[in-house]
């Protein structure tokens, strides 16, 4: 396989050469996303509704993004707040649940507790969007040509394709839009926005942290996929159409992406037994942002728990763990 134009080992020898060329990492990035429309100043929303919940006060929300029907949203706050606080911006998952897609803010399904509950408890506020292709976009964004589900998500990939831009991109570019509205917001500290999922939303959390340097920290539960590795295990089935990126690999691996999160907080969560992540790849990315974070005078900011005999999915323990790491902002 053809090496990397980013060579990991290269850029990162001291701390000076590492800031030097992580820049020029990040733009690389954005350009291998593709086309992308350039990003409000300032997000307009409509209110749709707004009802009680016992911990808090739920919205939803329609965000204005230039491409109707606009980004179907949740957003909830702690009740009684008096003064900015926390907020975490969520990120779904896939998991072939094309209904569902912000909705599993209310879900218990996949996590031992609601990710609502959770954080209202805690005192944070919380925006979940739909992704393209996802819950109440599910065929009904322009670029699905009307089509549901899978067949949607590949319609959708293959337009933007066409467009000169990608999927993966416009999805990220979505959540990009959603942390600029959260940041605007009047209950939320703007320097204390975590962002967070599960699967697809970890992957989401990783990109997000590596582009969006105003994110305080980040945690990312089952998935932590070293691109190369996924080849070597003969595994790419395992992931959807959204998580190809052309001419990614030939660029960067998922250790030069997540290394951008330094010297901010990340926290990665996988099973043991998690096909979708390869156990081999999990071990070279740990190793390269390790060394990333030590740099920075901050290792103990960068964790990375490996549960054993879990699979793909979020265990109680690494719900636990994600509680603790979010409480420190």
């Amino acid at each position: 396989m053809i090496p990397p134009i980013i060579d990991f080992e290269g850029v990162t020898s001291d701390l000076d050469h590492w800031q030097s060329q992580r820049e020029e990492l990040r733009r690389g990035l954005h350009q291998r996303l593709g086309h992308l429309p350039t990003l409000p100043s300032e997000v307009q929303s409509e209110t749709i509704g707004k009802r009680n919940h016992a911990c808090g006060v739920i919205e939803k929300l329609r965000l204005h993004s230039g491409n109707n029907p606009g980004i179907p949203a949740w957003f909830a706050t702690p009740r009684n707040l008096k003064e900015p606080g926390p907020a975490v911006l969520w990120c779904h998952w896939h998991g072939g649940e094309y209904s569902l897609g912000k909705q599993e803010l209310f879900e218990q399904k996949h996590t031992p507790q609601s990710p609502l509950q959770c954080f209202l408890e805690m005192g944070l506020s919380i925006l979940c969007i739909d992704a393209y292709g996802f819950g109440e976009r599910n065929g009904q964004d322009l670029e699905s040509c009307g089509d549901h589900d899978q067949e949607g998500e590949h319609s959708l990939f293959k337009h933007f394709l066409w467009q000169g831009s990608t999927l993966w991109g416009r999805m990220l570019w979505d959540d990009r839009l959603a942390l600029r509205y959260l940041q605007q917001r009047p209950e939320v500290d703007s320097k204390r926005i975590a962002a967070a999922g599960l699967s697809m939303g970890a992957t989401r959390t990783q990109w997000l942290m590596a582009l969006e340097e105003s994110l305080a920290c980040g945690v990312a539960m089952a998935c932590m996929v070293r691109y190369r590795d996924l080849m070597h295990a003969r595994a790419l089935r395992l992931h959807g159409m959204y998580f190809y990126v052309p001419g990614l690999l030939e660029y960067c691996d998922l250790e030069s992406i997540m290394a951008l999160s330094a010297p901010r907080p990340l926290l990665c969560l996988n099973g043991a037994e998690d096909l979708l992540s390869p156990a081999a790849g999990v071990t070279t990315v740990e190793k390269c942002v390790s060394r990333v974070y030590d740099m920075y005078g901050q290792k103990d900011r960068f964790r990375s728990d490996v549960i054993p005999a879990v699979e793909h999915e979020c265990s109680p323990a690494m719900w636990t763990a994600m509680r603790s790491w979010i409480s420190q902002i």
